[in-house]
């Protein structure tokens, strides 16, 4: 009868949609592990330093004004403020080479770096007094205070030795805190404004974790960063006009204007008291780990009701064609085998490479599936072709985790072939006779 065929069709359907079930709970196993490796480079930050914003340095010149308050409906009363001049670099060249290393955490590993920074910049005299005349010239202007070079660091925790400064030729020393009101972290060191040309050396080794990212606030920044680390992922406002990645390391340069970050209005804004306008115009990289596991086994188990359903319909048709009949629960204990493959993957590839630990679950599942389906397809020999089908399945499926730029375009042609062989297959069945097979 028809009615049991459709019967077995919805059972079928109903235990692929149950085993669903698993696959959302080993996807839920994933998240938590990816929660504990975050756990554990936040653990690492704590004892190590986080990853690392530097800011090209700003000459700070502060200023008293004066300036009348009204309070209560009263007299005006004349007070006197301290504000900032923040004066950016007319240009300013910064090479760094990165030395990058892995720091693990249980079973967790983290990339730190330890790098060397040099950087040179000048600021003319026609910019020092296109910007102190109209302060000078404002309402209430009193004196010129000390000024200072800032040197904005996110963790200045990460600052290690000695870090040196020479201004005009002299060195100079530098003290803790960047004295910027809204980027308070970093170091300051007083300087003297002559009438010239104003020269800027700073040299000093930073250490961080995954990121190292640079905020230009320089009229024209040139930067140049130099790494042993193979898999970098630049990010932030602005690529680099030039790089080169190897399999020993990269470099790359940056080339930055002040008419691409509006870069006057921003420092503005930050001598106010606001610099996140500053900062969304940061560049950097990430020291990208190009095998993420967890990323990977995600990708796998997005497929998992694919193998499934691929399995149950050979099942299915080995039923019709042959007139074997399998019972439900046999198709059960088979989807439960190939959900325990994801479930091997996460946990082995947590010890050893991503390849062996993939080889290793895809082998120890296919041996379990071709030692029950001996007996549930009445024979080794359809049990090894099916396990065999299932291992080259196995494999594409490897190539395509492993891919980012084709993945949907592999998977889908391998979702065209396996529909193509169904068809090709099944095209002479004549379902309206299949009555007792199923």
């Amino acid at each position: 009868m028809q009615k049991q065929l459709a019967i077995k069709i919805a059972l079928i359907f109903l235990i692929a949609l149950i085993l669903l079930i698993p696959l959302n709970m080993i996807s839920g196993k994933i998240a938590e592990r990816q929660q504990f490796k975050h756990e554990a480079e936040h653990s690492i930050a704590k004892s190590w330093t986080s990853a690392q914003q530097i800011m090209t340095p700003l000459l700070v010149v502060p200023y008293e004004i004066e300036r009348a308050v009204v309070r209560n409906h009263q007299p005006a009363e004349i007070i006197v403020e301290t504000q900032q001049l923040l004066v950016p670099l007319d240009t300013i060249d910064i090479v760094t080479d990165v030395n990058t290393s892995l720091r693990q955490k249980g079973i967790y590993r983290v990339p730190v770096y330890d790098a060397t920074i040099a950087m040179n910049g000048m600021i003319s005299q026609s910019t020092m007094d296109s910007l102190l005349t109209p302060v000078r010239a404002s309402n209430g202007f009193q004196k010129l205070l000390p000024a200072y070079i800032a040197l904005h660091v996110a963790d200045g925790r990460g600052i290690t030795g000695a870090p040196t400064i020479t201004w005009q030729g002299e060195s100079v020393k530098f003290r803790s805190g960047s004295g910027i009101s809204d980027l308070t972290a970093g170091l300051h060191a007083p300087v003297k404004i002559s009438q010239e040309q104003l020269d800027l050396n700073i040299a000093f080794q930073l250490r961080g974790m995954s990121s190292l990212q640079f905020i230009p606030a320089a009229a024209n920044t040139r930067i140049t960063l130099h790494s042993n680390w193979p898999h970098p992922e630049f990010i932030g406002a602005f690529l680099p006009s030039e790089h080169n990645i190897t399999e020993n390391g990269f470099s790359a340069k940056w080339q930055v204007n002040e008419f691409s970050n509006n870069i006057g209005r921003n420092i503005e804004l930050c001598a106010l008291g606001t610099c996140k306008k500053l900062q969304q115009f940061k560049l950097g990289t990430n020291f990208y780990q190009a095998v993420d596991i967890y990323l990977q086994t995600e990708r796998a188990v997005k497929y998992g009701i694919l193998f499934i359903a691929i399995s149950f319909a050979t099942f299915f048709l080995f039923e019709v064609l042959r007139r074997a009949p399998i019972h439900p629960i046999q198709y059960t204990f088979v989807g439960l085998a190939l959900a325990i493959f994801y479930l091997l993957l996460v946990s082995l590839s947590e010890h050893i490479n991503f390849l062996a630990s993939y080889t290793l679950a895809t082998i120890t599942c296919l041996i379990l599936l071709n030692i029950y389906l001996g007996h549930v397809l009445r024979g080794y020999i359809a049990s090894t072709v099916f396990c065999l089908a299932l291992g080259g399945l196995y494999t594409l499926l490897y190539v395509i985790i492993l891919m980012e730029d084709f993945a949907l375009l592999t998977g889908s042609a391998m979702l065209l072939v396996i529909l193509s062989i169904i068809m090709i297959t099944t095209r002479k069945i004549n379902w309206y006779q299949i009555t007792q097979t199923v």
